[in-house]
């Protein structure tokens, strides 16, 4: 079986003058962050998150022009940090099928730990291209591309059958998951990780009896 490939986030190259907004939104995004984490997400306002951050507001909307967004970003840099920080941990499984359970629950508490900020998170996620702010506007395709990454390598080794092609499979997947966070956020029982295992199971594995899917 061939051995998996470290799974992480692109990281283009940039210049000077790119490196220095992404500086400017990684300051705002913690400075949001810190500020949600002490009052509330609710009770925090934009013209506040620019006054802490020391920037005039007019800035601060040219980089996040909704709150949600200040959310996205710091979730998408926790993202690239947490596959870093997993990347040995996950080739240290023998196969697809145990690589993506044991990143599922890790995903599944990383998602425990910040529930409350989760539906801002998601209502943003959902928003149109065009509605997102320019420093996350691909917040919504970090995980879809660590997935379409995992899915093309269990393709390339046998493990998953090659048609639907990597990306359909990573976007069709994307949705369960956050169908599982839906139905977990309304209701906490059965907890994430089960949720997450059981999305990965109907995707792995199907709905039909294996008997009667030879029989059709």
């Amino acid at each position: 079986m061939q051995k998996a490939a470290a799974v992480t986030l692109p990281v283009p190259r940039t210049s000077r003058r790119q490196r220095k907004q992404d500086q400017t939104a990684d300051h705002l995004s913690a400075t949001a962050y810190r500020l949600f984490e002490i009052q509330g997400y609710d009770a925090v306002s934009m013209e506040q998150v620019a006054e802490v951050a020391d920037v005039a507001k007019a800035t601060l909307y040219k980089y996040f022009p909704v709150k949600e967004a200040l959310i996205a970003h710091r979730f998408r840099l926790d993202i690239a940090a947490g596959m870093a920080a997993r990347a040995q941990a996950l080739l240290a499984h023998q196969t697809f099928a145990s690589r993506m359970r044991y990143l599922l629950r890790e995903s599944a508490a990383w998602h425990s730990e910040r529930r409350a900020y989760l539906p801002h998170y998601i209502r943003y996620l959902t928003r149109r291209p065009d509605e997102r702010s320019p420093a996350s506007v691909d917040a919504s395709s970090d995980g879809r591309q660590i997935l379409a990454a995992m899915f093309r390598a269990a393709q390339q080794s046998g493990e998953v059958k090659p048609d639907p092609g990597a990306e359909q499979l990573a976007m069709n997947f994307e949705y369960l998951l956050f169908a599982a966070i839906h139905a977990w956020l309304a209701e906490p029982e059965p907890d994430l990780p089960q949720r997450f295992l059981s999305a990965f199971e109907l995707v792995m594995y199907g709905v039909a009896n294996a008997r009667d899917a030879a029989a059709s």
